[in-house]
């Protein structure tokens, strides 16, 4: 939101979500985003189960040690200017107080809106993910997260522009993430178990992939692009919004895509998810040479 120019992968998203953006007051989390300054660790506490809930991870936040906290604004108030530093360094306390608020509003206007498409996405990562360390071990895995990582002899090394190591006497935590995509981010703090995040899959849920044009023929612009989409599990208003059709035309849609026994569709409360059937998925394969 801060750097738009770097991320053009969420513009569809954001555009969903302009109208609540912009009545939202989020001065004490953009303080932290300034080209270079360093995002203090508090922010993003180490999950600790594989589906840890938004107000666990607040109570975690809230909960870091004070002076810890207080080390780490220090830090991000480095090469600030006096203003900054005055501001984060005053009362640390009030500082992580407003940087909470700040993460509820942004959560519950932004994101929690689309969680269930993006819940299914990571739990479809996190799956794929342990098949492939359980089959091939950790060593294998990690230059699959991202270039910078590796594994030498008994350290994981992520390539950064700071030099710190770990102990990892707990082990280190592998999260996935929908909203890193060119980088991975590490979580150091004394406090947590230190974590890497990483770009997972499920790059759909932002923007409509292109679709073959054989497909397109075969099924209609507008079904083909939602059958693409659906390699990550969506939401029916992720889907009406990933491709630009109303919510009854995307029901419309999705229900003759159904009926062909190409998706499957889950409910849960008032929320429909959508995800690929073994056919879809062969139906997809088999058109993909040909883009």
């Amino acid at each position: 939101m801060t750097e738009p120019q770097r991320h053009p992968v969420f513009h569809p998203w954001l555009r969903r979500r302009q109208h609540l953006i912009a009545r939202l007051d989020l001065r004490a989390l953009t303080v932290f985003m300034a080209d270079g300054a360093y995002r203090p660790d508090f922010l993003d506490p180490s999950p600790r189960s594989s589906e840890p809930t938004f107000e666990q991870g607040m109570r975690d936040l809230l909960a870091a040690p004070l002076d810890r906290a207080s080390a780490e604004l220090a830090d991000a108030a480095a090469g600030r200017g006096a203003d900054v530093a005055r501001r984060l360094l005053d009362d640390p306390d009030r500082v992580r107080s407003e940087a909470a608020d700040a993460l509820r509003r942004l959560w519950e206007a932004v994101v929690e809106p689309e969680w269930p498409s993006m819940r299914q996405a990571l739990r479809a990562e996190m799956l794929d993910r342990a098949l492939q360390v359980n089959r091939e071990g950790l060593r294998a895995i990690l230059p699959r997260l991202h270039p910078s990582a590796g594994y030498g002899g008994d350290t994981v090394d992520v390539a950064k522009a700071v030099d710190i190591d770990v102990d990892c006497p707990h082990g280190l935590v592998l999260v996935p993430s929908l909203f890193i995509t060119d980088r991975v981010q590490c979580t150091t703090s004394d406090h947590w178990t230190p974590a890497i995040y990483y770009p997972a899959s499920g790059r759909y849920l932002w923007s409509t992939p292109v679709t073959p044009r054989s497909l397109d023929r075969l099924l209609g612009a507008t079904r083909s692009r939602i059958l693409a989409a659906l390699t990550t599990p969506l939401r029916t208003t992720a889907v009406a919004g990933l491709v630009g059709v109303t919510l009854p035309t995307a029901s419309e849609h999705l229900t003759i895509l159904r009926d062909a026994g190409l998706i499957d569709s889950s409910r849960t409360g008032r929320t429909v998810t959508h995800e690929l059937t073994p056919a879809g998925r062969a139906l997809l394969d088999a058109a993909a040479p040909r883009l």
